[in-house]
Formats: structure tokens, sequence, C-alpha cells
């Protein structure tokens, strides 16, 4: 995966977590709702107290509804996380208004409108857009509210019959208004926005890294088995830089025979088809064995048995994957057989031996692969399988350690190309 498929991708992950964030918080403003409601209607003070409220929190649970309808779509998530942030102002907006007009309106000093719960109801609503990983939501929030806060203050210090106490008694119990106090809630709430959203961003950044870490980890595990997965993801540090370390390796080679003849008159799209169809098959025995894939060459794979980390039995998993192997080609052949389609025929080679194995290249572009004579080896002895008229194929360093369950026939020493020296091969005998 290149690095900007791997950043989309991330970006992707990173906007679905998001998008549940902003589902949990659309889902618990209803419900926030519904209890301010609720609540109201054992404790209002009046009728009214009480249907203003129901409307309001009907009207609430609508736009509720319109969001969680229109959130799955890609381009809304923000979106419809302001427009919850402006439900939220509305609320702190609308309800200090109910509450004034029910204990009597006009016949009520102003002043307490800013002496209700209007600064808890705020910190309230704040604190719940927290849930939603972006940290613009609380502070948007948080300087609605104040403005809501200014707006009522502004209203009431118009009044004529507005009285101003710094008075503690005089303001909580009477009519007047210590502005003291209502600066004092509106610092409070700003900061609490400000501190929310530093959270928020913390908590952003941490699911950014996990997102990363899974996109990492679904990389890796089109190429390694789960166990291997594990294992670098565990010791990450270990994989990231350049370089390798010298190891003896099982190095298999599998190649599809008469390719170019299959798909000569096949469009793209149905060679793209037939080599995920065929890779596919293969790449569920590979794991299985816990091979990794180092690359695909054309219609070739390379794999490896050992990396990162040696076996004792990598070369019995390796013999005992290309019989499986095998297997599968004969029953994907059948499957091909039902559709009219051609069988296929492929050549396995196995060699073991010294390999460096790590991440070759530079820092800008680098891949996890091995490198040495017996991979050179391997790749021949897979090419021998076609002039032989056998279907897999294995050296005398693998035949040495093989169990005694494992059949093999051995074949006369054969020049591989580019090597001076002749390779013993063998052959394997299927099991009955």
């Amino acid at each position: 995966m290149n690095p900007i498929r791997r950043a989309n991708r991330s970006e992707e992950l990173l906007l679905e977590r998001e998008r549940q964030g902003v589902r949990t918080l659309t889902i618990m403003r209803g419900i926030f709702v519904l209890i301010v409601a609720t609540s109201v209607w054992f404790i209002g003070a009046s009728s009214l107290d009480r249907i203003a409220t129901s409307v309001l929190a009907l009207l609430v649970l609508a736009g509720v509804g319109i969001c969680l309808f229109y959130l799955p779509r890609r381009a809304n998530v923000v979106g419809i996380g302001l427009v919850g942030c402006m439900i939220d102002i509305s609320i702190v907006a609308v309800l200090p208004v109910i509450w004034y007009f029910s204990v009597g309106g006009s016949s009520v000093p102003p002043a307490f409108m800013l002496k209700t719960q209007i600064s808890i109801l705020t910190l309230a609503l704040v604190a719940l857009n927290a849930l939603a990983l972006r940290p613009l939501y609380p502070i948007v929030v948080a300087v609605g509210g104040i403005g809501v806060h200014l707006t009522i203050l502004t209203y009431v210090l118009r009044q004529p019959d507005t009285i101003i106490s710094s008075d503690f008694v005089t303001s909580a119990l009477g009519p007047a208004l210590n502005l003291g106090l209502v600066f004092s809630s509106m610092l409070v709430i700003g900061l609490t926005g400000v501190a929310l959203a530093y959270l928020t961003w913390l908590v952003r950044r941490t699911v950014a890294q996990g997102v990363q870490l899974e996109v990492t980890n679904a990389q890796f595990s089109r190429y390694f088995s789960p166990g291997v997965v594990t294992r670098i993801a565990s010791d990450a540090d270990n994989f990231s830089g350049v370089g390798g370390r010298t190891q003896d390796v099982a190095v298999m080679f599998c190649d599809i025979r008469d390719f170019t003849a299959i798909t000569e008159n096949l469009p793209p799209s149905q060679v793209v088809a037939f080599l995920s169809e065929y890779h596919t098959c293969m790449l569920e025995v590979v794991f299985q064995f816990g091979g990794t894939i180092d690359k695909f060459i054309g219609d070739a794979i390379m794999v490896t048995f050992g990396t990162p980390d040696p076996a004792d039995d990598d070369v019995e998993r390796s013999v005992r994957a290309g019989m499986a192997m095998n297997d599968a080609l004969t029953q994907l052949n059948i499957e091909r057989g039902h559709k009219g389609q051609v069988a296929l025929r492929q050549g396995i080679g196995i060699h073991y031996g010294p390999v460096v194995a790590g991440n070759i290249g530079t820092e800008a572009r680098m891949e996890y692969t091995v490198i040495g004579d017996t991979v050179n080896v391997a790749d021949r002895i897979q090419n021998a399988c076609k002039a032989l008229g056998e279907t897999l194929l294995i050296s005398e360093a693998v035949k040495q350690q093989l169990p005694s369950d494992i059949q093999v026939r051995s074949l006369s020493s054969k020049n591989v190309k580019g090597r001076h020296a002749p390779v013993e091969l063998y052959a394997i005998i299927p099991d009955p």
C-alpha cells in the first residue's frame, strides 16, 4: 500500500470513528432533552413550563432524528456535528426564557433568567459535546453559551428595574444581580470549553494513532500470517528501519504454467480477476502453514518460511504447504471446470539456506524481503519443474530436514540456470 492510499485509508477510518462519536453524541443529546422534559413535568412551576419544554423537546428530538438519518453520508459528519452544536446553543437560549415566563414573566425581575440553571445547563452541554472526536464542538457550544449569557445580561441591564448588588444574600435570594457571579460563570464555561477541547484533541490523536496501527496491521496481514503480524506489531521498532540480518530460511517459488498462453486473449480485467482467484486460493494455504508472502512477480508467488523469526519446522512447513497448494489447485480446477474454464498447472520449487532478511531499500522506499543465493536457487528449482514434468521440486538442503513420513523421489543432478555447480533435485511423492 503506497503512502497516499495508506493516508486515505487512515482518514477514512478516522472519519468513521468520528461518525461513531457524533452518533453517540446525537443520541445522548436526545436522551438529555428527554430527561429535562420529563423532570419539568414533575417539578415544573406551571402548565406553560411543561408545555413549552415539551414543545422544545419535540423540536430537538426531530432535529436529532434528522441528524441520525443523514449521518451515514460521508460528507455530512462535520456538518451534522455543527448542527448539533447549534441545537445545544438553542436549548441554552430558550430554556431560561421558558423558565422566566413560567414563574410570572414581567412580574419577576429579568435577572431571574441569569439566576436559573443556565450555567449548569451550558456546562453539561459543553461536556456532552466532548464525546465526539472533534475539539471544535466543545469550543462552539462554550462560545455560544457565553454569547447567550451576554445577550441575556445585556437585556437585563437595559431594564430600569434591574438591581445590581455584590451582596450574596441580596443577589442569591433576592431580586438583585451579582455581575461578579455572572462573569465568573462565563469564565468557567470558557475555560471548561478550552479544557475539554484539549482533552478531545488528545483523544483524537490517540485514536488517530490507533487507526494508523490498524491500517499497518491490515497491510501486514496481506503478507504475513496472523501470528507474524502480532509479532511485528509488538516489536515495531525493529521493523521500521532499513537493514536486515542473516538467517536460514526456506524459500518457495510458485508459478502458473503456460500463463501467457492462457491469458493472451483475455482482457486486462479478466486477467486481474483470474490472478486474484488463483492468488487467494494459494495465500489461504500459505498462511495456514505460517508462510510469509514476500512478493508477487506477475503470476508467480515468492513465499518464505522462517521470516521474520526462524523456527525448527520451517522446512517441513514449506513442503507441506507446497503439497497442500497442489491439493488446493486440484479443487480450484474442479470449480473452474464447472464454469467451462481451462484447468491450471503450476510448478513449485523450494530451497533452504542462508539469506539476508529485512527492510531493503531506502528510508523513502523500502520493502521487507529476503535476498541471497538461496533465493536464486529456489527460483531456478521452480523453473526446472517444467522441464522435468514435476509440480513440486526441492533441493538436497530441504530433503535433509524432512520427516520420514514425507516421501521423496530422487532426480538426477541438474545444472540450473545461473549456477555452475549442479543442484540435487527431489520430487515430492503425493500422499496416497
